[in-house]
């Protein structure tokens, strides 16, 4: 048995108060977290030291806790090389893989990426070029790189920042759903069948939890929960 904290959307500072209130409120949990994922815009618009709160609140509570982490759009692309070298304590995923070891000698694999839009904000439209083909390209590395881990592991955990299905997305607006979320990355999972997905970004959401052929799938946002997720794997 596997104990996880997962989080996403801290946007630090914003709601770091809020985020420190939900770990003492969950302290004996965190006591017993060995794996802390983070599930992308753990800050506010790149601010790269804003970070350092996050981290020693987590380490605080989770003090027995390894952290692996992706970026979401509010780690800026650019400020990406900068997060990894201000923070070597974090395990960095960006459309790769770490195999975790528990205490109990269990080993689960965990995919790691921002995750991939159907519709680029017209922000990416602009700015990135080729962002639809890389966004295509994602979704099609996810489904090969966890089919091949899955032959493997027994237990594959995939954690991105958009959503991976508009399931979660109920309570947003209808018509920005292909700007915060993706069918092609739904079809991914599908086929790839990971036991776990774990995203963030959609705040307004009301349903926070679905499956896709039997994988899970879990919003932990923390302006939709007002909390962190605690789950036994």
């Amino acid at each position: 048995m596997l104990t996880v904290m997962a989080t996403s959307d801290i946007h630090s500072p914003r709601f770091l108060l809020h985020y420190i209130s939900a770990l003492s409120k969950h302290k004996q949990d965190c006591g017993r977290v060995e794996l802390v994922l983070w599930a992308g815009d753990m800050v506010e618009k790149g601010n790269v030291n804003a970070l350092r709160s996050v981290v020693e609140a987590t380490k605080r509570f989770c003090n027995n806790a390894k952290i692996l982490a992706v970026f979401g759009n509010e780690e800026y692309v650019d400020r990406e090389a900068e997060f990894i070298k201000r923070y070597p304590e974090i395990i960095w995923l960006s459309d790769n893989y770490y195999v975790f070891v528990s205490a109990s000698g269990e080993e689960v694999a965990i995919y790691g990426t921002r995750g991939s839009l159907d519709r680029p904000t017209k922000w990416q439209r602009r700015h990135i070029p080729g962002i639809e083909k890389i966004y295509r390209e994602r979704a099609e590395r996810l489904k090969e790189v966890v089919s091949q881990l899955k032959k493997k592991y027994s237990k594959v955990i995939v954690v991105m920042h958009y959503a991976p299905t508009y399931l979660t997305l109920e309570g947003e607006d209808k018509r920005i759903w292909p700007e915060v979320g993706s069918l092609m990355m739904e079809s991914a999972i599908r086929k790839a069948q990971p036991l776990l997905v774990i995203h963030g970004h959609a705040h307004n959401s009301k349903r926070l939890e679905a499956r896709i052929n039997g994988t899970r799938v879990i919003n932990v946002a923390f302006p939709a929960r007002k909390d962190i997720v605690i789950l036994t794997i």
